[in-house]
């Protein structure tokens, strides 16, 4: 009986051993999860390859691209992301008050709005850019800030869209982009980041004045849910010692002038 129950107490120890190695393989094999905004997505690109080159990290980095809101809900569902770094504060801050985070959301960059007409002068006022525009894109007002900015910069105008005119609603400005490149859309509503990336001739698209629409303050918070606590703490303090790349001064002096309201 007492053989049988050392044999016992040596295969329970076995077991236990071999799961907590599990474990702490899988821990260790698991990668630093980030959730992004997709108007920020080369950003964050960018900033990854510099914090790899400066700390060393060579581990892997899963990158989750989308708007906003469907991001904040798959969060809310268990997603385990280590890192969320949103286009808005709100949500940042609901994860935080409602014990989804590690810390506070901190503000990481200040994004700009801006319209990009491929076909048409940015010289011209925004209203006579819109009476040439046949179909319009942007992101949805309900996931993604930058659609909301959107939206209020047409209501700031007193905007009501002519019949011909169609105005198409994408999930985020990732898609709103890759509509107005590809010629599915006349123009669209998308982030200066994005023009400014991908070397969109100046002449093509204008800065929307910031008043016409609330700020467009980008919030970032570490998640409870991520399995690379210490990692995304490190890349945090990284990206937070980064001067903001969304928005460069240099950048904006260089664009159109903001698009401005005709005959107002």
């Amino acid at each position: 009986m007492t053989s049988l129950l050392k044999q016992t107490m040596i295969i329970r120890l076995l077991l236990f051993s071999l799961t907590a190695m599990c474990a702490g393989s899988l821990s260790a094999e698991a990668p630093l999860r980030i959730a992004v905004a997709s108007n920020y997505a080369n950003a964050l690109r960018t900033i990854l390859a510099q914090y790899r080159e400066e700390t060393g990290d060579m581990e892997k980095i899963s990158v989750s691209i989308g708007s906003t809101g469907k991001l904040y809900a798959q969060i809310l569902g268990g997603a385990p992301f280590d890192l969320f770094l949103a286009a808005d504060v709100e949500r940042p801050q609901r994860l935080a008050r409602d014990g989804f985070a590690l810390g506070p959301s901190q503000i990481y960059t200040k994004g700009r709005l801006v319209i990009w007409q491929p076909d048409q002068l940015s010289s011209l006022p925004m209203e006579r850019q819109l009476e040439q525009i046949e179909r319009l894109a942007m992101a949805n007002p309900r996931l993604a800030p930058y659609g909301l900015a959107a939206e209020q910069t047409l209501q700031h105008l007193k905007w009501q869209p002519p019949n011909h005119l169609t105005v198409v609603t994408a999930e985020n400005v990732g898609q709103v982009f890759a509509m107005v490149k590809t010629g599915n859309a006349d123009a669209g509503f998308v982030a200066l980041s994005q023009v400014i990336e991908q070397g969109v001739t100046k002449n093509q698209y204008s800065v929307v004045n910031d008043n016409f629409h609330h700020p467009i303050s980008q919030g970032v918070v570490l998640l409870k849910n991520g399995a690379q606590p210490a990692r995304a703490k490190a890349f945090l303090r990284f990206l937070l010692s980064q001067r903001p790349i969304d928005i460069p001064e240099a950048a904006l002096d260089a664009t159109p002038r903001e698009a401005d309201i005709s005959g107002r």
